[in-house]
């Protein structure tokens, strides 16, 4: 029993307050795979409704004929340029 024990995987949750720490954890992932350390992304509830009005807000815009992306979970929404012989 206790082998078994011994190879068992462990989760653990580590919550990081600023973007900047956690793309410096990123950074140095390949390290830590080497290690046997994965990272898998989650976002907390909060988040998730954040970004899905931020997907709405792109899927509309685009919608119109708008330029839409999101960068960081920001969307960012641009007019798109015209080109001289659609005028």
């Amino acid at each position: 029993m206790e082998k078994i024990l011994e190879h068992k995987h462990k989760l653990i949750l580590v919550k990081i307050s600023c973007n900047d720490h956690k793309l410096d954890i990123l950074r140095k992932f390949p390290s830590l795979n080497r290690l046997g350390i994965f990272i898998n992304g989650y976002i907390i509830l909060e988040d998730q409704v954040e970004l899905r009005k931020e997907v709405l807000k792109v899927k509309e815009a685009r919608n119109e004929g708008k330029w839409a992306i999101i960068r960081n979970r920001k969307s960012i929404i641009r007019f798109r340029f015209q080109n001289k012989s659609e005028k």
